[in-house]
């Protein structure tokens, strides 16, 4: 089970209907609907079109009622009676939703989620919250009050997709318990998208969110890199010592040895907020090698700062502008960018052990590494595009996909042979979040994971995941 500090949802609530049966619990005290005195009038829409209610919706204490077997199936959910567990079950996108009459409790597969105001009875007819439902199914809620009237409009989930070809890789992740976005697509087909877990306290994570993408950031650097390469305005054989002189061996790493992770450069560097681009590379410039340039791969997201310092030199721009007019804008980007406390992204989350999970702080990084936000959607529009040349030259991306060490890195990308078919991927992590990244070249699978839970093994998810699909 996730988190267990959970909030409390309050406002527009709706009833719920199962036909003639009552989803009452004996012994279990059930406030009466029918003892309540309703208020103003009210009109509640699901997906812009009226509905004839069966039982009409009212307001109680400000709250909004209608019936559920309506509502839910409106909403795209399958209703009916779990009589072992003596609860309305609701199932929809894979996903099971129970809720018992009279409390303010619904288990989203086994996860809790409280409403923080119990359901009531009326008369077989089980009222329970609208934004606690609409949460819960993941739809859309707005609501007006205009002369006299609470106009309430439903929108159903439209984020969410889910085939038959990923039936098992959903039940697969549901059965790892894995919390973020997950988006599995067969050449440009989205096959499976969807949210699981929570992003905040009382909160399910939607299948369109933004989230930090963690190491996937090298992917955009390694292509702006490139970029500016058939620009003209850099070389792969342009050392470091040219852009910022002193480094220790810094005649002798060059622009190549940087992308491919062969330079040698201490990997570490200051996670303090405010620390600029250069006084992080100044940092970075202190430390000693670890090792040879060129004689040893050693990963180095410090490696990747310097690559954004170069950026900034040779593109006479701030590392994302220069990314957003290249790239983001080029190919349609408009839920990618620079990560910062006014852009809401999903909650990140660390183990606080015994299974449960503890929201993480700030995830501080550095341009280049690990800044980035994005969306599923927009992550699968970028991988797709290294398999065209809206962005890059195919000479370009055929640099950036050649392993140049016995790790099968390239630049930005991992790279595997498997039957006949190349395969590009990465992984990412920072505080909160583990992220990955995979696509089949020439029309395969692609898998993305935009996890918010820090320490999953996203590489093994991804190559798991796989083995879930036909």
């Amino acid at each position: 089970m996730s988190i267990k500090k959970l909030s409390r949802l309050a406002g527009i609530m709706i009833s719920v209907c199962l036909g003639t049966a009552s989803l009452g619990s004996p012994g279990l005290p059930v406030a009466s609907a029918s003892q309540t005195q309703a208020g103003k009038s009210v009109t509640v829409t699901v997906g812009g079109q009226s509905v004839a209610w069966t039982t009409k919706p009212l307001i109680y204490r400000g709250v909004t009622y209608a019936p559920l077997r309506e509502a839910a199936e409106y909403l795209g959910a399958e209703v009916r009676w779990n009589t072992t567990k003596r609860a309305a079950e609701l199932r929809v996108h894979g996903d099971t939703i129970l809720h018992r009459t009279g409390t303010d409790l619904f288990s989203v597969n086994g996860n809790p989620l409280r409403i923080g105001v119990n359901s009531l009875d009326q008369g077989g007819v089980t009222l329970v919250p609208l934004r606690a439902l609409a949460e819960v199914l993941k739809a859309e809620v707005d609501a007006v009050a205009m002369s006299g009237t609470m106009h309430v409009a439903l929108t159903p989930d439209a984020a969410t997709i889910r085939s038959s070809e990923t039936e098992v890789a959903d039940r697969y992740l549901q059965a790892q318990k894995y919390s973020g976005i997950a988006m599995i697509a067969k050449g440009d087909q989205i096959l499976l998208r969807k949210g699981y877990g929570y992003d905040g306290d009382n909160q399910l994570v939607r299948a369109d969110q933004k989230s930090r993408i963690g190491s996937l950031t090298k992917s955009f650097t390694a292509a702006a890199v490139m970029k500016l390469a058939e620009e003209g305005k850099l070389h792969l054989d342009d050392t470091l010592e040219s852009y910022f002189p002193g480094f220790p061996s810094g005649d002798r790493i060059t622009i190549h040895l940087l992308l491919s992770h062969l330079s040698g450069i201490n990997p570490n560097f200051p996670r303090v907020a405010g620390l600029s681009l250069q006084d992080t590379i100044e940092a970075i410039r202190s430390k000693p090698l670890l090792s040879e340039p060129g004689s040893k791969f050693m990963y180095s997201n410090s490696g990747y700062v310097v690559l954004a310092g170069i950026i900034e030199k040779a593109s006479g721009m701030s590392y994302g502008e220069y990314l957003k007019q290249s790239i983001w804008e080029p190919l349609g980007l408009k839920d990618t960018g620079e990560a910062k406390p006014s852009i809401p992204v999903l909650q990140g989350y660390v183990s606080a052990g015994d299974q449960l999970w503890a929201p993480a702080g700030p995830y501080i990084s550095q341009s280049g590494t690990g800044t980035l936000y994005s969306t599923a959607n927009d992550m699968l529009t970028w991988i797709a595009s290294f398999e065209t040349e809206r962005v890059l030259s195919q000479a370009s991306i055929d640099q950036m996909f050649t392993p140049y060490s016995e790790k099968n890195y390239g630049y930005g990308w991992m790279i595997q042979q498997e039957n006949g078919t190349t395969r590009v991927f990465h992984n990412g992590s920072g505080t909160g979040y583990a992220t990955g990244m995979s696509r089949e070249l020439g029309g395969g699978y692609t898998i993305i994971l935009l996890g918010n839970h820090a320490g999953m093994d996203t590489l093994t998810l991804m190559t798991e995941l796989r083995m879930q699909l036909p």
